[in-house]
């Protein structure tokens, strides 16, 4: 995805992150520093903090929770 076309993330958004191996969800938000924090789909292992917005490749479309 183009970075001028950055999406916002939400909560439960499914995601792959540059630099990590595997598939995630969105359990956070923080819009003002535009990270996320990640948990693994399976939700184990650590949830992982201070990802940036444009490090994300989404696995479900747009709008479709």
């Amino acid at each position: 995805m183009a970075h001028e076309d950055v999406r916002t993330p939400e909560k439960h958004d499914r995601v792959t992150a540059q630099g990590r191996n595997g598939v995630y969800t969105v359990v956070d938000v923080d819009e003002s520093a535009k990270t996320v924090s990640l948990q693994t789909v399976t939700g184990d292992g650590p949830v992982i903090t201070g990802v940036p917005w444009t490090t994300l490749d989404y696995m479900d479309q747009e709008g479709a929770n």
